[in-house]
């Protein structure tokens, strides 16, 4: 495949829930613990991603969470270091924003990312990552997908 290390993109919402600014929520949670979990709702990520991802995190290499809110054609980006990949909910309830049992979300969310803070940063910064068995980077993924994960690595090869 590649010999780049792996980054995780995933979709997110600030409004389909109205618990607010979601970075924020959790960055809350990265001030008072240094960490915090990140639920993903709808599908989830494959237990063999879960692994490649937490055996990458496990042998020291740098690896990010890419968070993309916003439509297709206009979206915000934020970056995080992933700590770690599962599809159970964690076993750290101080490291869980508190919405996601007050809003009654816990038992949706098909995996958890976490975290160390999130970061905002241009979309641009992403265009040197491209998914999986795709030539294009991966803004323009973004755009002809509804996936709402994808796992991603540099590459020069982007048309």
């Amino acid at each position: 495949m590649t010999d780049k290390p792996f980054q995780l993109v995933v979709r997110f919402s600030d409004s389909m829930f109205g618990v607010g600014d979601v970075a924020a929520l959790h960055n809350a949670i990265v001030t008072a613990h240094d960490a915090v979990w990140f639920g993903k709702l709808g599908q989830t990520l494959s237990q063999g991603r879960v692994d490649l991802l937490n055996q990458q995190i496990a042998k020291k290499t740098p690896t990010f969470l890419y968070l993309v809110k916003g439509n297709r054609r206009k979206s915000t980006a934020y970056r995080a270091d992933l700590l770690a990949v599962t599809r159970e909910k964690p076993g750290e309830a101080a490291l869980i924003p508190s919405y996601y049992a007050e809003k009654d979300l816990l038992q949706y969310m098909k995996a958890w990312m976490k975290l160390g803070r999130i970061e905002s940063i241009e979309m641009s910064e992403m265009d040197r990552l491209k998914a999986l068995n795709s030539v294009f980077p991966i803004s323009e993924t973004l755009v002809r997908s509804s996936s709402g994960y994808f796992l991603v690595h540099e590459s020069s090869a982007i048309f």
